[in-house]
This record gives C-alpha cells, sequence and structure tokens, in this order.
C-alpha cells in the first residue's frame, strides 16, 4: 500500500484525535504541522516518534514536498481558504467539520477538488460512531420498514461572558460559522441523513439566545426538515445554564414496523419492533474500539490509492451547510426556506443574532 505523508494545519483541540488517527494507519505518516502559535508546534513535534516539521504557517507547511495529504483544522472561517490553497500545491484534503460558513465557499472548494484533480473530504466524525454505523446497515436491512422520521435531542452548555475560553475565536466569528447550529448542527443532520438515507428539502428552524447574550450568537435551537423521501428530521440542542449530563443524548428513528434509539451517549443501540420485545443490540468490537476518527482516516486514505470516493464527499458534507443556513434563513424570516437554496443566499454566512465579543488588542 501506497506510503503518504500527513501535514497537520492548526493545533487545537481536535489535532490530538486526529494524529492519533494518522498514527494508526499502516501506510501514513505525520511528516508536517503547522500552528500560528510556532512554539506550540515545535513542542508537539518534539513529543512526536516521527518528529515532523514543525511551521508557523500553513504557507510553510505546503511548500513542503513531502506531504501528500493537508488535514485543515483551523477555524471554520478559514476552512475554504487553507482547504483550496492546499489543492491548488496539489494536496489531497481532509477538513475538519462544519465544511465552511456558507454554501459558495463550500463549492470554492469543491471547484478546487475537480481543476486539481484531487480527493476532498470533510471530517464528519460522529457518522462514523459504531451505534450509528450499526443503525445504517440494520435501517439499510429493513429492521424498522421505512423509515418515517428522526427525533434528536442534545445539551450544551450556554456561555457566560466571564467563561469564556481563551479560543474565544468560536464566538467572536459567531456570524462567520461558528454558531450552535453550523458548528455542532452539521454533525446532527449529517449523522441523521446518514442514518435514513434522505436529504433535507425544506427545512423551518427556531433560532435563539436565551442565556448568552453578547458572547455567542446563539445558545439552543429547534430545527424540522422534510426530507426528499417524505421522512422527517428534527434536532433540538438546548444551551443550558449550568452543565448536567441527561441519561442519553442522540437519535429516535421511527419506521413503519418499529423504531430504533441510538444513541452516542452512552454508546448503545436499542430496537423496538411490533410483536418484539425491546433490545439492546451488541455493536461490533472492533467498530467500537477503533473509533470514529481512525475509520475517517482509513476511509480516506484507502480513496486516495484506490481512487474511490471518499467516505464523505465535498457535495455531501454541503447538504449539512445548506440545512444549517436554511434554519437561519427560516428563523430569521418566520418562514419555511427550501432546498437547494436561491441564488441569493448561498453566500450566507449565517447571522449575528447578538453583539459578539471584540477582537482581540
Amino acid at each position: 500500500m501506497k506510503q503518504l505523508g500527513y501535514g497537520v494545519i492548526g493545533l487545537g483541540r481536535i489535532s490530538g484525535r486526529h494524529i492519533e488517527a494518522i498514527n494508526r494507519l499502516e501506510a501514513g505518516r505525520l511528516v508536517a504541522i503547522a500552528d500560528s502559535t510556532h512554539e506550540k508546534a515545535q513542542a508537539i513535534a518534539a513529543e512526536h516518534p516521527d518528529h515532523p516539521a514543525a511551521y508557523s504557517g500553513y504557507e510553510d507547511l505546503l511548500a513542503d514536498e513531502r506531504v501528500d495529504v493537508a488535514v485543515v483544522l483551523v477555524p471554520t472561517h478559514l476552512h475554504r481558504d487553507v482547504s483550496v490553497a492546499a489543492m491548488d500545491s496539489g494536496r489531497h484534503v481532509i477538513c475538519e467539520k462544519a465544511m465552511a460558513p456558507s454554501v459558495r465557499q463550500c463549492l470554492d472548494m469543491i471547484e478546487a477538488r475537480d481543476r486539481n484533480h484531487v480527493k476532498l473530504m470533510i471530517g464528519h466524525s460522529t457518522r462514523f460512531q459504531a451505534a450509528f454505523l450499526t443503525a445504517r446497515r440494520m435501517i439499510e436491512d429493513g429492521a424498522i420498514g421505512q423509515v418515517l422520521g428522526v427525533d434528536a435531542h442534545f445539551t450544551a452548555g450556554a456561555t457566560q461572558a466571564d467563561e469564556v475560553p481563551r479560543d474565544f475565536w468560536r464566538f467572536k466569528a459567531g456570524a462567520a460559522g461558528h454558531g450552535y447550529v453550523v458548528n455542532f448542527g452539521c454533525h446532527y443532520i449529517d449523522a441523521s441523513r446518514s442514518m435514513i438515507g434522505a436529504d433535507p428539502v425544506s427545512v423551518s428552524g427556531h433560532i435563539g439566545n436565551r442565556f448568552s447574550r453578547g458572547v455567542i450568537p446563539e445558545d439552543h435551537y429547534v430545527i424540522t426538515a422534510i426530507c426528499d423521501d417524505g421522512s422527517t428530521i428534527s434536532i433540538a440542542q438546548y444551551g443550558t445554564r449550568k452543565s448536567y449530563r441527561t441519561p442519553t443524548e442522540g437519535y429516535a428513528i421511527f419506521g413503519t414496523e418499529g423504531m430504533m434509539e441510538a444513541y452516542w451517549r452512552p454508546d448503545r443501540l436499542i430496537i423496538s419492533r411490533s410483536g418484539e420485545e425491546t433490545r439492546q443490540v451488541e455493536l461490533d468490537r472492533v467498530l467500537h474500539e477503533a473509533g470514529p476518527w481512525v475509520r475517517e482516516h482509513e476511509g480516506f486514505h484507502a480513496s486516495i490509492v484506490n481512487d474511490t470516493p471518499e467516505p464523505v464527499t465535498g457535495e455531501d458534507a454541503m447538504r449539512n451547510i445548506e440545512w444549517a443556513s436554511a434554519a437561519y434563513l427560516s428563523s430569521e424570516r418566520r418562514c419555511w426556506v427550501d432546498i437547494p437554496l436561491e441564488e441569493d443566499d448561498c453566500a450566507y454566512c449565517g447571522p449575528c443574532l447578538e453583539e459578539t465579543l471584540p477582537e482581540k488588542e
């Protein structure tokens, strides 16, 4: 199998997951890392067994001829520019979710992929969790009949002014792809779409801010989508004043012959069928232990070596941004919004629902 050199751009919290996954690839090697804080890049490089080169800018990393694959982990509002530069340099790109703040920027990334004849994958790791992969297989096999709808619920802590972490670009740039709907919701809609094999065609959303005004653009939402097969997907995320664990977080999937409960916390799949007792489905141990980021990188590596479609294509990931944009527009306009979006809405990057934090001095 062809050995590929990997360059990681951006060393935030998620970078550890990707570096660990790269380390587990039989034919992949970390050869370079880059971060605007050069000292951080140097420290991580020194600790890594392969001693990758440490750069302060992604341009320098892309000048390293050993890099075959660029792993783009910068803030969402920079995804388009860094990914396009990487693809224009001839590199394959795996870019962390969300793909980009707007549909137009997603299209720019897809166009760069096509003109450079490289691979582009978006890191929607949630769909690769064991419970959700198993649910997808069972649904495809007809375990609950025809899917009628998905009901999903999640929580996240609302953010107070005195609790803003140092990496507060996630909040001050809320109007450029860092709101709850884009940052979290894109994962939840992606996993829903993947499990049931349907795509939203019309969206209605309520997006609000009860506890985080002046800090982040929104802290809760309830979004309903009608899909191309007639099924529905409803996703709610609630911002809480104090952090607490709910017994379950995930999806209830209703079908004509039964229902499934697929949770990421705890990692569990439960099925209830007409005329049968409710039972918990045993998850594949290999799926459970490998982890979603390993499956993500293994699939992308295989797509490069075998010249097959990426596990999450640019077009696939763009549909999640269409859903998010439609939800924002629906909440603003107080009406249903159809997908695909109108041309004038494709450049929409999300609202600034509340005053955001000032730039750092």
